[in-house]
């Protein structure tokens, strides 16, 4: 039989170009990595031992073939040709050698093949479960247990010199398989599927190419074999294997897209991938985050240049008291240890010494930068366990201390984390469309009669509860959700202003909280529109509650967005006037019809004489200027009888009523008015 070498030596090549190309990319930073690069030198060991064992194979058969071919009557240049593509220079020699020679030689080649080819299984079973973060979950036992079937293939390849039972040259020097050789090839099935069961049950701690690129190794791995066990001259398995291994190289091992230029560590994109794996496999780790909360400053004042200089610097520092592999630059200032298999002692003394290190200032090129810094230690699963949640901490900052370096409090990160779960909240709400839309009345404080309504948005979640809008808004507005939310309670609105013909019971209109992220978006006009003429309700019926925070936010485009309500009929309220940026200006700048005065300016009215002496001007500015008053926040008799007096329009607070749902509030507004005739 002659053996077929070209695939191997096409095998060699590729092999040899993955071991360069990690040399140069100096990718083996993580122990992933070096597992990796221990297969490809594992390859290329068996490639050239397998080449060699090949040739010499040749030659033993070289002789025999040719006689057959001169007895059979084969033209002799074809019978040269092949003498000359088959007897290179060390295979003559070797074919001249002395017969102990040539055995010794032949079985040095194929132990060099079998050695690193059985360790090739269990070492991709271990890189698997590395990627997938396997390996910092499980015991020590456990993986004595999964060596276990290799020593078994070792211990039947080591003494196979005495045995014969795994492969034995016969008296010709022709290669014989033994019975034991089964064995190997039961072992190998055993970590190939091993390795099926850890991609396919933990499919999710990777992306689908990177669980692909796994899965075509293992399949392609079965199928060479298979190959090879019915085309045994055709030496085509490592050739297949190496294949597969470039798609790994291409895909897993590509550290162009998970590693930081600047600061030479892993970037964020790293560091999801870490956690995803790790929390898909319920494994216990540890995260320290640190957080320079003043670096979006020092980018502004010093540049993003010599910034990246400078988050280089402390890059290296955190490399240099943890590992290369387990520092992670999340961006904006955000650095991250991952840390497996450590102590609360040992993360206690780690963030120790990053307390008194960043309790400096760093220098980079003779400039002191004195940093605020905020390190949290995060023990997952036990803290959090959800990708998610661990990116909200990364994310945000807590409240500056005003020290140099503070730890985020147990309290902190429990706001953090109730601020994730509010987002799933609002996320589940908008799925199932179970927003709540309630309206309080507002009262006319010349007719006593409800006059209109302020339309208020709740959620009612089966996880978290009742949640303000003081709490959800905030996060709506930050992550887009604020648009499909306005839309809805605009909807909502404008249906039960068509259905219930609230003109009829005294309501002239109902207030409609317009979020400063909603006047941004181009098109507002035009679905406000659309919603109005599917409800056949007009513009006037609706009054747009807007804070001065929108304004300020983008006032080019506010006035705008405000300019083309205002020609569909739309009236205005500016919304809390009295806290926050108030700033008598914008009221005759812009074209409010009413003002809503916050009800901190009523309540300390009721305390303090300067309050209320505050407040009775501001009405008599406001009523100087022909804008009407909504006064906000009244809850006692005393407190409507003030503001009317001072010459507000009207009241809206709790002594009136609280915000009701749909028919409560229709049912109140009919009875109440029909009262006040």
């Amino acid at each position: 039989m002659i053996y077929e070498v070209n695939f191997n030596i096409c095998a060699l090549i590729i092999y040899l170009f993955t071991v360069y190309y990690m040399a140069v990319k100096k990718n083996t930073y993580k122990l992933q990595n070096r597992f990796f690069f221990a297969i490809t030198i594992a390859c290329v060991v068996c490639t050239l031992a397998d080449i060699v064992n090949a040739m010499f194979l040749n030659v033993r058969v070289l002789p025999t073939m040719l006689s057959m071919m001169e007895t059979q009557g084969v033209d002799s240049v074809f019978r040269n040709t092949l003498m000359q593509a088959l007897s290179l220079n060390m295979t003559m020699l070797f074919a001249n050698a002395p017969v102990a020679v040539q055995k010794a030689l032949m079985y040095v080649s194929i132990y060099t093949y079998l050695l690193p080819h059985n360790l090739l299984p269990p070492l991709f079973c271990f890189y698997i479960m590395h990627v997938l973060g396997l390996t910092s979950k499980r015991k020590k036992s456990f993986f004595a247990l999964l060596c276990l079937p290799f020593c078994c293939s070792l211990l039947l390849v080591a003494t196979n010199p005495f045995t014969h039972i795994v492969f034995y040259y016969d008296q010709s020097l022709f290669y014989n398989r033994g019975p034991a050789m089964f064995a190997l090839y039961t072992v190998a099935l055993f970590y190939i599927i091993m390795d099926i069961v850890c991609v396919v049950r933990y499919s999710n701690a990777l992306s689908s190419t990177k669980s692909f690129a796994l899965l075509l190794f293992v399949i392609s791995c079965v199928l060479a074999i298979v190959l090879q066990y019915f085309f045994q001259n055709i030496l085509i398995e490592l050739f297949v294997e190496s294949i597969a291994l470039l798609c790994i190289l291409f895909t897993i091992e590509n550290d162009s897209e998970i590693y930081n230029n600047v600061t030479h560590v892993y970037n964020r994109s790293a560091f999801l991938m870490e956690n995803t794996a790790s929390i898909e496999t319920k494994t216990e780790y540890t995260v320290v985050l640190v957080k320079l909360l003043n670096m979006a400053y020092y980018n502004s004042i010093l540049g993003y240049n010599f910034m990246g200089g400078v988050a280089q610097e402390v890059s290296l520092y955190l490399t240099s008291v943890s590992s290369r592999e387990s520092v992670y630059d999340c961006e904006n200032g955000n650095f991250a240890i991952v840390l497996y298999h450590t102590s609360p002692e040992k993360t206690g003394r780690l963030v120790k010494t990053l307390r008194t290190h960043f309790a400096d200032d760093l220098t980079h090129k003779d400039i002191n930068i004195p940093f605020t810094t905020q390190i949290c230690v995060i023990n997952l699963p036990h803290d959090i366990n959800t990708v998610e949640d661990l990116m909200v901490l990364v994310d945000t900052a807590s409240t500056k201390t005003g020290t140099r370096v503070s730890l985020m409090s147990g309290i902190q990160m429990k706001l953090l984390q109730r601020k994730a779960a509010v987002e799933k909240a609002v996320q589940r709400a908008l799925s199932n469309r179970s927003f709540k839309v309630f309206y309080q009345p507002i009262w006319n404080c010349q007719t006593g009669r409800i006059h209109s309504a302020e339309a208020l948005v709740r959620i009612f979640d089966e996880e978290l509860g009742d949640i303000s809008p003081e709490e959800f808004i905030p996060i709506a507005e930050k992550n887009g959700t604020i648009f499909e939310i306005g839309e809805y309670v605009f909807e909502n609105t404008c249906r039960m202003f068509s259905k219930e013909g609230l003109k009829n019971i005294g309501i002239q209109f109902i207030e409609v909280n317009l979020s400063p992220v909603q006047c941004m978006r181009k098109n507002i006009a035009d679905t406000f529109r659309a919603i109005l003429e599917k409800y056949s309700v007009s513009a006037s019926s609706i009054n747009l509650e807007i804070t001065e925070s929108a304004a300020i936010s983008n006032p080019e485009m506010f006035l705008q967005t405000m300019q083309e309500l205002r020609n569909m009929r739309f009236t205005f309220s500016l919304d809390d006037y009295g806290t926050g940026y108030s700033n008598a200006s914008y009221i005759f700048n812009l074209d409010f019809d009413i003002i809503k005065l916050d009800k901190s300016i009523l309540w300390q009215a009721g305390e303090k004489a300067t309050a209320k002496i505050i407040l009775d001007n501001t009405i008599r500015m406001i009523k100087q200027m022909n804008l009407k008053i909504v006064m906000e926040g009244v809850e006692t008799e005393e407190q409507k009888n003030i503001v009317s007096r001072m010459g507000v329009d009207y009241c809206q607070g709790h002594l009136i009523s609280k915000p009701l749902d749909e028919s409560s509030f229709i049912e109140f507004c009919k009875e109440f008015n029909r009262n006040s005739i």
